[in-house]
């Protein structure tokens, strides 16, 4: 069966059955463990791409008594949705794209206070913070002697965490430096003119940073 059409979020969870078997519920709760830090879209399909998985005939679904008085559905993985899975791996992938609602902000913060920039600021700071916590989080229990939730992926989960751990970090970094950049504006439009040579500087030093090293 063609999976042209199959979304990355499908692939997401395809990836999770991978290991064992998840209730509905706890493939939304590993989304929420950091998938959707790298792909946001995951979180927003993560109720219903299993059900469309299992139309295609990729999952099985049984219903598993919880207690006495309900039942949970509980997904399987197929052999043609291993198959799917192996199929999309050897695609190349997109591009990465970065949805960043304050940076969005900060491009047009001249419409707003110089007030509104730097709790904008701020608040990146404290998000990324935050996120960096999570993966920190990770890898303290990856190293623990149950070795986390999957352990057969122990090496594939090392590079990504490195990854989103600099990536924070790099966030992090970046709100602390633009806070000390606009420490002395006095609002977001009379810098275009009174901050221009220092604007040159600094894009001049992302072509510096942009070369390859």
């Amino acid at each position: 069966m063609a999976q042209g059409d199959l979304n990355t979020t499908s692939y997401v969870i395809l990836g999770l059955l991978i290991s064992r078997d998840w209730s509905a519920y706890e493939i939304a709760e590993q989304v929420g463990r950091g998938v959707a830090e790298v792909w946001p879209r995951a979180d927003r399909q993560r109720y219903n791409t299993p059900k469309r998985l299992l139309e295609r005939g990729l999952v099985t679904a049984r219903a598993d008594a919880v207690g006495t008085q309900r039942s949970r559905t509980v997904y399987s993985i197929t052999p043609e949705g291993r198959a799917a899975l192996r199929d999309w791996l050897n695609t190349a992938s997109r591009p990465s794209s970065l949805e960043f609602e304050g940076m969005i902000r900060v491009m047009f913060a001249e419409q707003g206070s110089i007030a509104d920039l730097r709790t904008t600021l701020t608040t990146i700071g404290e998000q990324a913070r935050q996120s960096r916590a999570l993966f920190v989080g990770h890898a303290e229990r990856m190293l623990q002697p149950d070795h986390g939730t999957f352990p057969d992926r122990e090496h594939l989960m090392a590079l990504a965490n490195r990854f989103m751990v600099g990536h924070f970090t790099h966030m992090a970094q970046w709100s602390e430096w633009a806070l000390a950049e606009t420490r002395s504006w006095s609002d977001t439009v009379e810098p275009a003119v009174t901050e221009h040579e220092r604007s040159r500087e600094i894009f001049e030093g992302s072509i510096d940073q942009g070369k390859p090293g």
